[in-house]
């Protein structure tokens, strides 16, 4: 009797996994369906996100046409200061996916009932946090291509020199390195609340130490030292090196390595979150 009593569990076992890991990838893809399916994201939302910043590049070809950086200054591959700016701006888009925009859409989710509904599924929480940061990421990747395009063909963004695959590995790599800081901010924000002004300092402050409007070499004291393992700026300087035809490879692999850091641990954050905000009652907000 006991013979297949034991066959019987460890044949069991990989079909609950397979189970599991199914509902997870279905998860995913259903939140991300979800939103992508909604056509008010794609029409004024997108247009003026797109007119927004245009503009805000426009501005910063005349600032660059009207100061010249002091001699000896390290734009970090890039052949001019609107070079090196336009690339910041651009990456810009996917540190505010990673925090604002991110936390927001938890806001809503909790305000709407669904983040209570959501995690009361059946999944690992991981699928969950990656399902909903999949739009704002997906949203922000696509931002990103347009604005290089319209850098490269109206502005003057000089690619003659560019790795193509590069680029698109280093804002792969950038976009997977940062989503575990986004769901870290997630977790924040359903834990302790606040979590959209806490994701504007934290975007303000990491805009200013990752090199994305002027280099880090003009940062005081031992700053400069200090930031080069933030994963915006690893990011920054490697498609930077892309666009200018240089070396980016060891920026991918780092950001890749930090994927795989923090990608696990903000998911047990936000995991545990969700566990605090239901103990609270507070995982539905009004």
């Amino acid at each position: 009797m006991t013979t297949p009593t034991t066959a019987v569990t460890t044949t069991a076992r990989p079909v609950g996994r397979r189970a599991v890991g199914a509902s997870a990838v279905g998860m995913i893809l259903a939140l991300v369906r979800r939103d992508l399916g909604d056509p008010r994201q794609f029409r004024l939302p997108l247009l003026l996100d797109l007119a927004f910043g245009v503009v805000n590049l426009v501005v910063f070809l005349f600032i660059s046409r009207a100061l010249t950086p002091s001699s000896g200054t390290d734009l970090a591959h890039s052949p001019s200061y609107f070079d090196f700016v336009a690339v910041g701006i651009t990456f810009l888009l996917i540190l505010q996916a990673a925090t604002t925009q991110l936390t927001s859409r938890v806001i809503r989710e909790q305000r709407g009932g669904t983040l209570e509904l959501l995690a009361a599924q059946p999944v690992p929480v991981t699928a969950l946090t990656i399902g909903t940061a999949g739009y704002p990421f997906l949203f922000a990747l696509l931002r990103s291509c347009v604005y290089l395009a319209i850098l490269g063909t109206l502005l003057g963004l000089r690619t003659e020199r560019a790795d193509w695959w590069g680029v698109a590995v280093m804002l792969i790599a950038g976009t997977a390195s940062l989503m575990g800081i986004g769901i870290a901010l997630a977790a924040f924000t359903v834990a302790v609340g606040h979590g959209d002004a806490a994701a504007r300092l934290f975007v303000v402050g990491l805009t200013f130490v990752s090199g994305t409007y002027f280099p880090v070499s003009g940062l005081p004291g031992p700053l400069p030292e200090l930031t080069a393992v933030l994963p915006s700026r690893i990011a920054l300087d490697g498609l930077r090196a892309a666009l200018a035809g240089g070396e980016w490879a060891w920026s991918a692999g780092t950001l890749l390595g930090v994927t795989a850091l923090l990608l696990p641990v903000s998911s047990w954050a936000f995991a545990r979150a969700l566990r605090v905000a239901a103990g609270r009652g507070t995982l539905k907000r009004d």
